[in-house]
């Protein structure tokens, strides 16, 4: 019974390796205007950014509205984020 299962991952994985092939040819010129860009909108998920603005003066200090959870700063460039508006009474946020 081991000898089968050895000879069936063998068989999968010589399956994989051969036969699945790539196609090398180059993308058509036709392929690319094909591809229309649409909005899907937004989603009912939890962590979409609303609003992003970043100081004029300092490109590594960013302010960073949440659609579900207020407003967040960075002074790194997004490396790390501290809340600014949680002792506020509105908790979402569209624009900054």
């Amino acid at each position: 019974m081991q000898k089968m299962r050895y000879f069936a991952l063998s068989f999968v994985l010589f399956l994989s390796y051969f036969g699945v092939a790539q196609n090398k040819t180059k993308l058509d010129s036709l392929a690319i205007p094909a591809a229309k860009f649409r909005g899907i909108g937004p989603s009912f998920m939890t962590g979409r950014i609303a609003d992003v603005v970043i100081d004029p003066a300092d490109e590594n200090h960013w302010y960073v509205g949440v659609a579900s959870g207020g407003v967040w700063e960075t002074k790194n460039a997004g490396v790390t984020f501290q809340p600014i508006f949680d002792n506020q009474k509105v908790y979402s946020i569209g624009c900054i």
